[in-house]
């Protein structure tokens, strides 16, 4: 390279400049390996390219920005690069997309799938780029862009510079120019600050940052209504939900060897749904875009959710974009160290409620509830009463309060069920739906509650005792308060008194003029209305439920909300298992790998991570083995890449490591280790 440089008469700065093997998809990065050491002969065509490229991103909001990003560093220091930029805390959560067509995810094809090269992992440094916001558009892709990418070409922006508005069908003019492969821009390129967005500073937690020091249109996203003319993918099945999963990129790979390249549009998504340390002093544009990816899986159809459930979202996006503009509250009694030291006050106070152990009296659930076991008594088709006790992390039921004394009808651990609600405020219904691993498979257990504080209790307790926890731990109150609060803002009528019509009509706020249903509401939900007004009218109600809330506040609860549907965190993947002759349905969870029913999403069969003993990848026939401590599956996938299934397991184990009494210092190399298929 450097005899190169000498040879140009141009002198300028080369230091971004690596050689790029087109053929191998390959960085040739090892500076003190010979030519010849690197397998190239005099026939070989490499290309002397810079590894700082503009990329188009598309947001979680749908706004596309322009970037420079580094095409030589694999994905996960990009996306951690990218993250900083745009002032998002724990980029571990989020990972990049290939764009791929909707019509293309619907057939089950797609040019990206040809894309896949040897698995290496690139090293590489970072640098600080210039960023341009777009306005929010859908986007799709002109078959030149994908016809240069079959080639392994970089096109060129009158090829590949095609971002279309479905609305107005017109061309949006790239930022900048294009630049001829093996020419450099200025140094001063790589170095120049971020003209609207914030520097993270080098540390997660981010101390010292403020609101206002974020880009406000990050943080209050433009409105965009999906409209039957735009492009998106609306999942109709379990198949095409699977098909969302497609278009991850490998974290231990760099982006031009998965086949991007300059101009290219790359989509940056949460991918891992177990998001940490949600603070609203230090996270407005991560609020901010988890709420609009919230949104968007909302109105597209992504999660089931109920017609009462589709009605709370609407009012609480109605909350978040009518209080945009209003300032939030801040506390002036306080100054910045008061702030940080009262957090670290209850953060400190939280972990040690955690390692106590109370000695003198366990918390314990008595209440009689009424049961039903759907699957094992076939000819039982009502709700028995019983008297129930939780303790730890075991759920007993009695005939009546004085048996307890006498053997149970039944007791069983909850540590790894799954916990799904059932609930209608409006209809008084609260059902907590288990499904419990035991000795003959999984069991269905329903629990029906008489009461929202009855229910926000056992539900509590029954999410808690899931995840290994019991009613000791701090987190059980804060959790009871959360499903209250869940409850209360899906009661339509805003009183306890369902059938108060004077108080639905005190409650109930006038809508905007610019009102539009589809920007709110499913259009599924829309569909099946017998008016626009009918379904206005829900909306108003509801919206009187939350209307003190601020913006942030909003997205906050819309973000639970979000995560307390049963669909939440998990991700679906069509596979065949080892010697099995039909595709069947996988979904892989925070906590757990399920197989399902591919029909109606049943679930046949959980295996918990916390029961896993090792897995990795066989790379030459894409399978992925597992072993657990009672057996062995192997499985292909079909509708992804075997490599994309591993870093959902990998990177949710990752993940629950995390600790508010731990550092958090992203460790790379833990990732990569549980995450590369060799773990």
């Amino acid at each position: 390279m450097l005899q190169l440089v000498n040879e140009c008469d141009t002198e300028r700065d080369w230091s971004d400049h690596a050689l790029w093997w087109p053929e191998k998809r390959r960085w040739l990065q090892h500076t003190r390996s010979t030519l010849d050491q690197n397998g190239i002969t005099a026939e070989t065509q490499l290309e002397f390219t810079p590894m700082h490229k503009d990329a188009r991103i598309q947001l979680p909001d749908m706004q596309m920005i322009d970037a420079r990003v580094d095409f030589s560093v694999n994905s996960f220091k990009a996306t951690k690069k990218l993250c900083r930029d745009l002032g998002i805390r724990y980029s571990e959560e989020l990972s990049l997309k290939r764009y791929i067509p909707p019509d293309d995810l619907r057939r089950g094809t797609s040019d990206a799938d040809n894309l896949s090269g040897p698995v290496s992992m690139r090293p590489g440094e970072e640098s600080i780029g210039p960023m341009t916001l777009r306005k929010a558009t859908p986007i799709f892709a002109s078959q030149s862009n994908l016809d240069h990418r079959r080639r392994g070409m970089s096109p060129a922006l009158s090829q590949s510079g095609h971002i279309f508005n479905a609305n107005e069908m017109g061309t949006l003019p790239r930022h900048g120019h294009t630049l001829p492969r093996g020419v450099s821009p200025s140094p001063g390129a790589y170095n120049d600050t971020m003209r609207r967005t914030p520097i993270m500073p080098s540390i997660s937690f981010s101390e010292g940052l403020e609101n206002e020091q974020f880009d406000d249109a990050l943080v209050h996203s433009p409105r965009l209504a999906p409209t039957k003319d735009t492009p998106v993918f609306r999942p109709q099945n379990y198949i095409e939900k699977a098909a969302i999963n497609r278009g991850w990129l490998d974290s231990s790979r760099s982006l031009m060897e998965q086949g991007i390249f300059e101009g290219d549009i790359v989509l940056l998504r949460f991918k891992f749904m177990n998001f940490f340390d949600l603070n609203p002093k230090y996270d407005p544009v991560r609020i901010n875009q988890l709420y609009e990816q919230a949104k968007w899986s909302i109105l597209l159809d992504e999660y089931d959710h109920t017609e009462e459930e589709a009605t709370l979202f609407a009012a609480l996006q109605l909350q978040a974009t009518l209080q945009r503009d209003s300032p939030e509250p801040e506390d002036n009694n306080k100054d910045d160290v008061d702030i940080l030291l009262d957090e670290l006050e209850h953060n400190l106070d939280a972990a040690a409620l955690n390692r106590r152990s109370d000695l003198t009296q366990i918390p314990e659930l008595t209440d009689y509830l009424k049961y039903m076991k759907p699957k094992k008594l076939a000819a039982f088709k009502g709700f028995k009463r019983a008297f129930f006790s939780f303790r730890d992390l075991y759920l007993t039921y009695h005939q009546s309060s004085a048996d307890t004394n006498s053997a149970p009808l039944g007791n069983f651990s909850l540590k790894g069920c799954e916990v799904s609600p059932d609930v209608s405020v409006n209809q008084q219904k609260y059902h907590i739906k288990l499904l419990v691993p035991t000795a003959e498979g999984m069991m269905d257990f329903i629990l029906k509650c008489d009461s929202e504080i009855q229910y926000a209790r056992w539900m509590a307790a029954c999410r808690l005792a899931s995840r290994g926890k019991t009613m000791a731990d701090s987190s059980f109150q804060s959790e009871v308060e959360s499903i209250k609060n869940l409850l209360k803002m899906q009661n339509a009528n805003g009183s306890e008194n369902g059938n108060n019509t004077s108080s639905r009509k005190a409650n109930a706020v006038k809508l905007p003029n610019d009102f539009n249903v589809e920007e709110y509401i499913s259009s599924k939900y829309v569909r099946r209305a017998k008016s626009k007004q009918s379904i206005q009218q829900r909306v108003s109600d509801a919206h009187g439920n939350v209307r003190q809330l601020t913006a942030t506040e909003a997205k906050l609860q819309y973000i639970r909300a979000w995560q307390a549907l049963p669909e939440h965190g998990i991700h679906y993947f069509i596979v065949r298992f080892r010697n099995a002759r039909k595709a069947e349905l996988v979904a892989v969870a925070i906590n757990r790998l399920a197989k399902l029913n591919m029909d109606n999403g049943e679930s046949l069969k959980t295996w918990r991570f916390s029961n896993m003993k090792k897995w990795h990848v066989n790379w030459e026939i894409r399978h992925l083995k597992i072993q657990f401590e009672d057996e062995d599956i192997e499985f292909k996938p079909l509708s992804a890449d075997c490599k994309v299934v591993h870093e959902f397991i990998g990177g949710y184990i990752f993940l629950s490591m995390r600790s508010k009494e731990q550092s958090q210092t992203l460790n790379e190399e833990l990732f990569h280790k549980l995450t590369g298929g060799w773990a």
